[in-house]
């Protein structure tokens, strides 16, 4: 995760053979461990990522997880997807 704002960024190393669930449980615990701390007055957060994977804008998991998410911060999340194939 990179916060282009303030120069930052979050790894998150874990053990998961999905990795739609993988990349929305490292957008909670950045949200928990950093972004609360700095943004924690927004009600909504911007999540670019890659148009291809398990990331995938027509990836029905990815959605499913991005939704739990969304429920459990109470924070509108919106999804911008790079076309595949963008470096």
């Amino acid at each position: 995760m990179n916060d282009l704002g303030r120069n930052e960024g979050w790894v998150s190393v874990g053990v998961t053979h999905d990795t739609a669930e993988f990349a929305v449980e490292t957008i909670n615990q950045w949200w928990q461990r950093m972004g609360k701390l700095v943004y924690g007055d927004v009600r909504e957060i911007l999540i670019t990522a890659d148009g291809g994977g398990s990331n995938g804008s027509r990836v029905r998991l990815w959605k499913t997880e991005l939704q739990r998410l969304s429920n459990v911060l109470k924070m509108t999340i919106h999804v911008r997807h790079f076309p595949p194939g963008t470096r």
